[in-house]
């Protein structure tokens, strides 16, 4: 008695920590944060790979070479890869249903009868392994080809959608890649722009001790010079932003030192507003995206066939090979062993199913036109995306054109107030004006190159060209 007291004790006991071990306490305070246990810590494998990435980043690297990156290590180009792998996997799952179905089994059966007559005691034992093979031959719905084209378009959507996942990848490096080169040459201005103060603050300095300037002078070159270092911070700290952005987009952490190299000045025409029908025509034609809806609308077509595929025959063929042992005791086990096989065709016609075939097909009736309704949403979505695309390129083209000329105009300007104002033809505060337009004409110049050059990768990324081969210098054109 004493044993088995122990023994429950010890299990109660056993049982009691084990609940202990994987018990889920809820925070205890509503105003203090929860303090999870040490099994509570998640594994740091992935940042971990993450961190084990080291890419060639030595020298400056081209927009090309950052895409070669980028298109490596990006999560969403893996994510998307694998999306398509799964879906290659369930075409070949879809034609495995209508594959032959060979089943192994095997069966023991002991049985005894006893009997007030003992002529009637019965002792028997049985036993063998058999195989059973089911193969449908037809369905007269077409569900059996309708359940492959589904899962095919299926494959198509995927890997279409991989293809758009690339082309996104592709369109965020270009932009972050243009906005650091943007901030870099921000920098650049700024540092012209503290360097112009400077000099304005030196003649304003030597112009007091000559007694030929003001106090006045000097005070207001001065603010101007701080200013220009405020700006300077500004600049440098929207390029460490920036590069933030780029690794990214790079699928690396963000303290990874990237140098990029810079980008090719020229920027293509703006195509003709008249050839704006082709270009749409030709975008909705190419775009991934799209094609990946349209091949879902047709997996969700013949989806309708699958589900109505019940309400028709279905002709089977059957087999089966069974061996079977017998042991029947006659005073002692005699042997009657045999062999049981057979084949044949049946014809299944589920008559009544309590509707839900009809429901099933209903509802993905129901389902293909809302596929239908998606892609015509998309379909007037890229249309407006090529057209307000080409639209805001031209527009950047017209503002960097208009801010080249201004910046040009603005360096004469300064250049003219400040030898002006060395031979005391021109007073401080002219010189500062134009000094600020300056910076004001630079830092537009870089706004508008960097818009220019957005709106191009843009505009390729909405009209379906935009790829590894063009990536420096996307068409305008809508041409692959």
């Amino acid at each position: 008695m004493n044993h088995r007291l122990c023994l429950s004790l010890a299990f109660v006991t056993a049982a009691t920590l084990l609940a202990g071990c994987v018990s889920a306490p809820a925070p205890e305070s509503v105003d203090q944060p929860w303090k999870p246990p040490q099994r509570a810590q998640t594994s740091l494998q992935s940042w971990q790979e993450l961190r084990a990435r080291r890419p060639d980043l030595s020298r400056p690297l081209t927009l090309a070479e950052l895409a070669d990156i980028a298109l490596q290590n990006n999560p969403a180009s893996r994510k998307a890869w694998n999306d398509a792998r799964v879906a290659v996997a369930q075409v070949e799952q879809a034609r495995g249903y209508f594959l032959p179905t060979v089943t192994a089994a095997g069966s023991v059966t002991r049985q005894k009868v006893s009997s007030s007559t003992d002529q009637l005691d019965q002792d028997y034992l049985g036993y063998g392994p058999g195989l059973q093979l089911n193969y449908l031959i037809f369905n007269f719905g077409g569900g059996r080809e309708a359940a492959v084209e589904q899962a095919l378009q299926t494959v198509y959507a995927a890997n279409y959608t991989f293809n758009s996942t690339l082309q996104g990848i592709l369109l965020a490096v270009q932009n972050a890649y243009f906005g650091l080169v943007s901030a870099q040459a921000g920098i650049a201005a700024a540092q012209a722009q503290l360097k112009d103060a400077q000099t304005a603050l030196e003649f304003a300095k030597i112009r007091r001790d000559h007694g030929v300037g003001r106090e006045l002078d000097v005070l207001q070159a001065q603010a101007l010079a701080d200013q220009a270092a405020f700006l300077l911070a500004g600049a440098e700290g929207a390029e460490q932003n920036a590069l933030a952005v780029l690794t990214q987009a790079l699928g690396l952490p963000a303290d990874m030192a990237v140098k990029v190299a810079a980008p090719a000045q020229t920027l293509p025409a703006a195509v003709d507003a008249a050839r704006l029908t082709q270009l749409i025509d030709a975008a909705l034609a190419r775009r991934p995206d799209i094609a990946a809806l349209r091949a879902r609308l047709q997996a969700s077509e013949s989806a309708i066939k699958v589900a109505g595929a019940p309400n028709w025959p279905s002709l089977y063929f059957n087999g089966h090979a069974l061996r079977d042992y017998n042991k029947v005791w006659t005073g002692q086990f005699v042997a009657e062993d045999d062999w049981n096989y057979g084949a044949g065709l049946s014809l299944q016609w589920t008559l009544f199913d309590g509707l839900q075939t009809r429901n099933a097909k209903r509802a993905a009736e129901a389902q293909s036109a809302a596929a239908r309704d998606q892609l015509q949403q998309a379909e007037l979505a890229a249309s407006a995306a090529v057209w307000s695309g080409h639209q805001n390129y031209q527009t950047a083209l017209k503002k960097f054109a208009a801010s080249t000329a201004l910046l040009t105009s603005a360096q004469a300007a300064y250049d003219l107030a400040l030898d002006s104002y060395k031979a005391g033809l021109m007073n401080i505060l002219d010189l500062l004006t134009a000094e600020a337009q300056l910076a004001l004409a630079r830092s537009q110049n870089i706004a508008a190159r960097q818009e220019a050059f957005t709106a191009l990768a843009n505009l390729a990324f909405a009209s379906g060209t935009l790829d590894r081969e063009n990536l420096e210098v996307p068409r305008a054109d809508g041409k692959p």
